[in-house]
């Protein structure tokens, strides 16, 4: 019994010591296994140049020799992430190494923008940040308000917190007044909102802690070695800019925040994440075996992404595909998020256990395809898509139209994000699709379609209520939030499409 296990864990290290890749696996030509220290080099380098990037003390950060070394550190580290998906794959997962390609340009890019680009044409280097959260009463803010911060609050007035939850179920009738007729239905009224509580908490789970949230930027701190090291290993690890003046630790720019707490996380693993992971994947794997195994065996160059796509499968299961696709992913970010969160609560207040809600609008709250990316999808590449996309974006709608700095330049910006989303997540799938460009266009036209559909539904959006004003009829009617559903379900699952079948050619469903 004992040497089953030693079995075991000898083939594992045998599999992860086996350059060659795994049946399914296409990646770059000429690169090669990827090795610990070529994995372990890009992060190492990135965190000894940020412990000479934070602001003094001491002032000797701010010499010019300091400032050398540590350029040229980010420049080596820079390159260092940049060639990891270039010339590395992992050969015993194709998973890994799309995800790789991720890191990679991820990393590249935060480096430059960190070190070169932050610094030098903003003259702004990233403050630690402490927050402090006040408990605040779960009301609806004023009408007024809520209008004017319709896409800074997720275009709900709550939406972490259960709504709906019947109170009915613990109120008593006086049978002396109702009567035994009215008591009998009044308790058997009772007993069904007290069923129906129950179920709606037991699905919902324990709720977060709804507070208000103000953010200090700490001055004159790292002070010690110790504290330059803690700050360096904390900017590393926040990709979404929690804890620092980075970016909005919380999408909706707004200080009505939530504190999910540990128990809230556990419900949503084991309620929530997993149910949807298991289906999705189910799913997944049955239409994966049904329509596409068959012809694993054939030659890889034989069919493209749409023969074993588009052909294979019938369209209302290309649609189920996409969608458990879709449902799989935001499931195991979320599983992910959650998961981290549980691990690191215990290093509480350091901003490493600061996990702000990853997703701030529930699916069935989104009525457009703009709140879906905003709201309702996560924003771990929000400072990337800001920097790379957001930014030359408007700079280049305001050059085209001759538009003043204060003047908004919102195509632009909408183009621009998902312009910069789609060749990141066209590079990432490219490293396991033979560094064909061509054969990794599908993710490419699937954001790129995203924000042609954004800048449509704005352009309707303002003509229907322009149309209605001018009638004097009212700007919203009861009938908006139906077509809202309808409008972004049907462009997520359409474009999806595109997503889909580059998943099915680069082996990412297997």
């Amino acid at each position: 019994m004992a040497s089953k296990p030693l079995q075991w864990l000898q083939q594992l290290q045998d599999s992860f010591s086996d350059s060659t890749p795994r049946p399914g696996l296409h990646p770059i030509p000429n690169s090669r296994a990827l090795t610990f220290t070529a994995a372990i080099l890009p992060p190492l380098t990135y965190y000894l140049a940020l412990l000479l990037l934070a602001p003094p003390p001491p002032l000797i950060i701010n010499t010019p020799p300091a400032k050398v070394l540590r350029n040229c550190l980010a420049i080596i580290a820079g390159i260092l992430f940049f060639r990891l998906p270039l010339v590395y794959h992992v050969p015993q997962s194709i998973g890994l190494t799309y995800q790789l390609g991720l890191v990679g340009l991820y990393g590249g890019c935060r480096v430059l923008d960190a070190f070169f680009i932050s610094p030098y044409l903003f003259r702004h280097v990233p403050r630690r940040v402490q927050y402090h959260h006040t408990l605040r009463a779960e009301s609806p803010e004023p009408i007024a308000r809520t209008k004017q911060k319709e896409w800074t609050n997720g275009g709900v007035p709550d939406p972490f917190h259960h709504a709906g939850i019947r109170k009915e179920g613990n109120q008593r009738v006086n049978n002396d007044e109702a009567g035994s007729l009215r008591g009998r239905s009044a308790s058997i009224s009772s007993s069904y909102g007290t069923a129906m509580t129950a179920l709606r908490k037991s699905i919902s789970g324990p709720d977060p802690v709804p507070v208000l949230e103000t953010a200090v930027t700490e001055s004159g701190w790292p002070m010690t070695l110790l504290d330059h090291a803690v700050w360096a290993l904390e900017l590393e690890l926040s990709m979404r800019g929690v804890g620092f003046t980075w970016t909005t630790a919380d999408v909706r720019h707004t200080r009505k925040t939530w504190l999910p707490t540990v128990q809230n996380r556990v419900h949503s693993i084991l309620v929530h994440a997993s149910p949807v992971l298991l289906v999705s994947w189910v799913i997944i794997r049955v239409i994966y075996a049904r329509y596409i195994l068959p012809v694993q065996d054939s030659s890889w160059e034989a069919y493209s992404a749409y023969d074993l796509f588009d052909r294979r499968l019938p369209f209302n299961l290309q649609l189920l595909l996409t969608a458990a696709l879709g449902a799989f992913l935001m499931a195991a970010f979320s599983f992910g998020h959650s998961l981290f969160a549980i691990m690191l609560s215990p290093l509480a207040p350091s901003p490493l256990a600061f996990f702000p809600p990853l997703y701030t609008t529930r699916p069935w709250e989104i009525t457009s395809v703009r709140k879906f990316w905003s709201f309702g999808w996560h924003r771990l590449f929000a400072r990337l898509f800001l920097v790379y996309g957001i930014w030359p974006g408007e700079w280049a709608e305001r050059r085209i139209l001759g538009k003043r700095p204060e003047q908004p330049a919102d195509v632009g910006k909408v183009i621009g994000a998902f312009l910069s989303s789609a060749f990141v997540h066209s590079f990432a799938v490219r490293g396991v699709l033979a560094g064909n460009w061509r054969m990794a266009t599908g993710e490419a036209k699937f954001f790129a379609l995203n924000g042609i559909a954004v800048v449509l539904e704005g352009t309707i959006i303002r003509a229907v209520k322009e149309f209605r004003a001018s009638r004097g009829r009212p700007i919203q009617m009861w009938y908006d939030p139906v077509i809202g559903r309808v409008w972004w379900i049907s462009v997520l699952l359409c474009t999806g499409r595109n997503f889909a079948s580059g998943w099915i050619k680069s082996g990412l469903v297997l």
